[in-house]
């Protein structure tokens, strides 16, 4: 065990886009997911900080090329906890966005699988909650 330090949870997760990315990596966070463009730190780059309440959980960070993307990269998904699974099954259809979905009875919940713009695998965990 460490002395002292201790863990509290995630801090945020970095993806880095080119700048002909960046748009619609944001609106795909914002108006999928239901995360909110926020404040930024002065960075080199370019960039925005998607928020969740007060806390930024994902930054978009620009590069001038594309990043290697695919299934052979290390970097397996990221999940996020949510609540409305009814609610989040019609974003997605309003957008066309492929999804699977799994049920959990121990513990109960929903888990809805996507892809974003850019190739990353986004989990989406509705604990307690069952598709209508």
């Amino acid at each position: 065990m460490w002395a002292g330090m201790k863990v509290s949870g995630i801090n945020h997760i970095n993806i880095v886009v080119t700048l002909r990315q960046l748009p619609e990596m944001t609106a795909f966070y914002e108006q999928v997911i239901g995360l909110k463009q926020g404040l930024r730190a002065a960075s080199r780059r370019a960039g925005a900080w998607l928020y969740c309440g007060d806390t930024a959980i994902i930054h978009l960070s620009v590069v001038e090329e594309t990043p290697y993307s695919g299934a052979d990269t290390y970097f397996n998904h990221v999940a996020i906890t949510c609540t409305g699974v009814d609610s989040c099954l019609q974003i997605l259809d309003r957008h066309a966005i492929p999804y699977e979905s799994d049920y959990k009875s121990e513990p109960e919940m929903t888990q809805i699988f996507i892809v974003d713009p850019v190739g990353i695998r986004v989990e989406l965990n509705f604990a307690g909650e069952k598709i209508a």
